[in-house]
């Protein structure tokens, strides 16, 4: 399988734009606290302390079982748009089959174990959310909009939420 690990930091500014892309298109910007290219792979997408849902006596079970489920959408929409940002946008290339296949099997994995989702509702998100994704980074108007700010992260390093919701905002006009 083609690696998942990143191979300089353009491909990580790559990422992360593809992962604060899919916030904003899964409506999830509220959820986003900060971006940074430096450090951690795996914590260059700061999330506000709302995203990680831990439970509350309060809520409904049936409001608990919704944010789960949106949380879900967001993070597998955040992976799904981190690879296909790398490979469509700054690759300029299809995702491989194994990646997308890799993808399938974190959703399966996600969707059980955090949502209790039966496989025939894992597929019928994932497919569509996919699809979704593929579209929105095959758009050369959203192209253009990951370009500009994979390199405006590049120079910069880290932004803000408000930085990421400003460098963005184009992609409200497509």
């Amino acid at each position: 399988m083609e690696s998942l690990k990143y191979k300089d930091d353009a491909d990580r500014s790559y990422g992360a734009t593809g992962m604060a892309i899919g916030l904003m298109v899964f409506d999830g910007e509220e959820m986003l606290a900060s971006i940074s290219i430096d450090g951690d792979p795996n914590d260059m997408v700061e999330m506000s302390p709302e995203f990680y849902f831990a439970g509350n006596p309060g809520v409904s079970a049936k409001t608990a079982w919704n944010q789960l489920l949106k949380n879900y959408n967001l993070g597998m929409g955040m992976v799904m748009s981190n690879l296909l940002c790398r490979h469509l946008v700054h690759s300029r290339h299809e995702l491989p089959t194994e990646l997308r296949d890799f993808l399938h099997g974190l959703a399966v994995d996600e969707g059980r174990e955090s949502c209790s989702l039966d496989d025939d509702e894992i597929e019928r998100l994932f497919e569509k959310n996919f699809s979704y994704l593929n579209r929105v980074f095959s758009h050369r108007g959203v192209q253009a909009v990951a370009h500009d700010f994979a390199s405006a992260l590049l120079s910069r390093r880290s932004m803000s939420r408000l930085d990421v919701l400003e460098q963005l905002a184009a992609l409200r006009m497509l």
